[in-house]
């Protein structure tokens, strides 16, 4: 991710990157790079709060928001032509193209009244819209959150990288502008990580268990920094 972001100056009229964890084509990132032992929920959280503290353009995959994993498509019901013609060579990429559940109570979960083009994730159902919309603790309700944050925040919003801290499983770096300095921590492992000599600011976000001297496994800090000359 470092390589990636510094290939782009910070210098005005350079343009910048843009950022997708998931697509259409691949996996659900929440599936590909979960970690053993960690609760995967807990792990979209935190890719969620990582995709949006990046510089550049973030884009939020459909059912991304909600916390959709990767759903396995049995041959029979693959649509998925480049599959259907390499199978087992290519597997399906219809897994992270299935229907987006919006009402848990409702034939396939309120997506279509007939019969959709691709099953919906057995799971899915629980993590349909009006579940979410009726919890302040829900994954879209995160998300609402940190698009919030990012917006409010000149530094999340247009800032400069800075000061990239990479240690093992532990993740950071800072966001810089208008005289605004966010520090973005992430544990990416299953084992907890002291972030103590990292810490010093005022807390903006705190997931996953994490506070100013840990971030528990897929922990997720953010502090705004005092600026110093």
């Amino acid at each position: 991710m470092r390589e990636a972001a510094d290939g782009w100056s910070d210098a005005p009229g350079v343009g910048w990157p843009s950022w997708a964890f998931e697509n259409h084509d691949a996996p659900r990132a929440v599936s590909r790079w979960a970690v053993a032992g960690v609760d995967p929920a807990a792990y979209a959280r935190m890719k969620m709060a990582l995709l949006c503290a990046l510089r550049g353009n973030i884009i939020v995959y459909n059912g991304e928001e909600l916390g959709l994993d990767q759903v396995d498509i049995p041959f029979e019901l693959v649509k998925d032509p480049e599959a259907l013609k390499n199978w087992p060579l290519t597997l399906s990429r219809d897994g992270a193209r299935t229907p987006l559940p919006w009402v848990s109570s409702a034939p396939h979960a309120g997506f279509s009244d007939a019969d959709p083009w691709l099953p919906l994730g057995e799971t899915h159902g629980t993590l349909a819209v009006d579940r979410q919309e009726a919890d302040p603790e829900s994954m879209l309700a995160l998300t609402r959150r940190l698009l919030g944050l990012r917006a409010a925040s000149p530094a999340l919003r247009l800032g400069a990288n800075d000061r990239w801290i990479i240690d093992g499983d532990l993740l950071g770096f800072d966001r810089v502008a208008e005289g605004q300095r966010i520090r973005c921590l992430f544990n990416l492992g299953a084992a907890p990580v002291d972030i103590a000599a990292h810490g010093g600011g005022r807390e903006l976000l705190a997931l996953n268990g994490a506070d100013a001297a840990t971030l528990p496994p897929a922990g997720v800090l953010w502090m705004e920094m005092e600026e110093t000359n």
